[in-house]
Formats: C-alpha cells, structure tokens, sequence
C-alpha cells in the first residue's frame, strides 16, 4: 500500500502485474480465470479470491467447480466466464507472461520484483522484503 500512495498515486511510478502460476495446472486454471475475471472488471477481486482459497501444488484446489464458485460469489456473467474459460485466448495470455517473466526477466520464485526506470536500468527483488528495500531502490533510480 505504501507503494502505491508514494509513487503509483503521485506518477512517480508505474505497477504492472504479471501472474507467474508455476505451481502446476490448478495454478494455470486459476491465472486463466483472472483473466476471465478481468474482461468484467474482476480481476483483483477475483485474484484476492484466488490467493484465499489456494492450497497445495495439484491437489484441485482450482477446480472448474471452484473457479465457477468464485465468479458467481463476485456476481460475474457465467455464461460470458464459462465462454471465456473454453476458449485459448486466456491459456494463450498465461503461457505467454510465464515465458516472458521467466525468460526477459530472470524470475524464477515469487514474489519477484522487476523494477525499472527510464533509462532501462532494471534492479531484482526476490522474495518478501520490507518497504524500506523498495523505497531505498525506487528512490535511487529516480
């Protein structure tokens, strides 16, 4: 949250999001769902949601049962979420940032954090840190 007061809020920064599910298929069913989720606006809601519920690698957790529960709870369209889940356009937009985050940026766990200034000088964060670490790295690359 601090984050986003002192630098997305006041355009000294941008965020961008990019889901890495490397936690086998429920993972790539729950990312393709956010994505769902996000052409009715949802997709933080449905993301929270997500990180909620998650259990173990490949145990089911993101079922098509549990997948639909979530959208219905968030009052979604079903019909247009059961559309979007059967077609490749959101399996495409997962497999597509799992490439270029692992591939262009070098990340490998999560939480990674990839941060950039406008020059294209890039500084790596991995895992959780304190706001003092961002503050200190986005300050220095202002």
């Amino acid at each position: 949250p601090q984050i986003i007061e002192n630098y997305v809020e006041t355009g000294k920064a941008n965020l961008i999001f990019i889901d890495m599910p490397f936690l086998g298929q429920d993972s790539v069913h729950a990312a393709a769902a956010t994505y769902c989720a996000d052409d009715q606006d949802k997709y933080w809601d449905y993301h929270v949601k997500l990180y909620q519920l998650q259990q173990h690698v490949d145990d089911g957790w993101a079922n098509i049962d549990r997948l639909h529960a979530i959208a219905f709870g968030l009052n979604m369209n079903m019909a247009e979420f059961d559309e979007c889940m059967n077609s490749k356009e959101p399996y495409d937009r997962v497999s597509f940032h799992k490439q270029k985050v692992s591939t262009d940026f070098g990340a490998n766990s999560t939480p990674t954090f990839i941060i950039v200034n406008t020059s294209g000088e890039s500084e790596k964060i991995v895992g959780a840190h304190p706001y003092s670490t961002f503050e200190e790295i986005i300050n220095s690359m202002l």
